[in-house]
């Protein structure tokens, strides 16, 4: 069997991601509207079980499309095993990817701050119990770092690189990625994680270390969401405005390190 039959086309891949976003944004919308909502904030906190939970739709479609047209779920959405190391490095690679992707996030804010609307929309991320603890990590962490991987560095990357140029599958993924995001803010951000992630689910063919790596940089974005500024941690953490410099030096220099031990560990033939 040819490689065009085993795997879809990049465009195809394309309209499918570009399909199941749209269903589930089809999803909030109708069901913010028929709970009242009066604007995008109000209609995000009344979906918020969607608003968490809708990442499900992320693995749901594509898998049922993929089982329709016959291609193998493993290679397509790269369900490959890796070495142990290489999820080790991956905790490593998401701690660190975390500090750096918010002292980022801070210096973006002082070009382009973002409006106050857009922590509004963080609301749904907000535990007040412990069952809110529960979905929040469950839905906005364990899912959302693994439907979002299925399909993008799985599907849609996988796709990509299959016409010979990692860099550009790498790139445009990571494009594809911040753009359905929608949110201008923090599209550079986004840009850049996405990259490293990429690179990461690339170089292990494989998206359970992007999947964890994403997991670790979700989970650590709750836990900052849900903390009080005057939370000691907070202030240890951050220094005007900024996180510690010597942190982000710190983190910055482990980041690299770790993604050249994946290198060591797993090299592609």
């Amino acid at each position: 069997m040819s490689e065009k039959k085993i795997f879809p086309e990049p465009l195809e891949a394309l309209i499918v991601v570009l399909v199941t976003f749209s269903l589930l944004f089809l999803l909030i919308f109708v069901y913010g509207k028929l709970s009242g909502a009066e604007d995008a904030v109000e209609m995000m906190n009344n979906a918020r079980a969607i608003y968490i939970f809708g990442g499900l739709l992320f693995v749901i479609f594509p898998g049922v499309y993929a089982r329709v047209k016959g291609y193998s779920l493993q290679r397509v959405f790269r369900l490959n095993p890796v070495p142990s190391g290489m999820i080790l490095w991956s905790l490593v690679v998401g701690l660190s990817l975390a500090v750096v992707g918010d002292e980022l996030d801070r210096i973006v804010q002082i070009v382009i701050p973002s409006p106050e609307w857009l922590n509004e929309m963080l609301l749904p991320l907000k535990a007040k119990s412990t069952l809110d603890w529960v979905k929040v990590i469950l839905g906005a962490v364990l899912i959302a770092a693994f439907s979002e991987e299925f399909l993008f560095r799985g599907f849609l990357q996988k796709s990509l690189e299959i016409k010979g140029d990692v860099t550009r599958a790498v790139l445009l993924t990571s494009i594809t990625w911040a753009l359905i995001h929608q949110n201008p803010y923090w599209a550079i951000q986004i840009f850049i994680v996405g990259i490293i992630i990429g690179f990461v689910a690339w170089r292990a063919d494989s998206i359970y270390p992007s999947m964890t790596v994403h997991a670790l940089y979700n989970f650590i974005g709750v836990i900052f969401v849900n903390m009080d500024e005057q939370n000691g941690l907070v202030q240890w953490y951050t220094w005007k405005d900024h996180v510690n410099p010597l942190l982000v030096i710190v983190a910055l220099a482990v980041l690299i390190y770790a993604l050249r031990a994946m290198n060591r560990i797993y090299r592609h033939p």
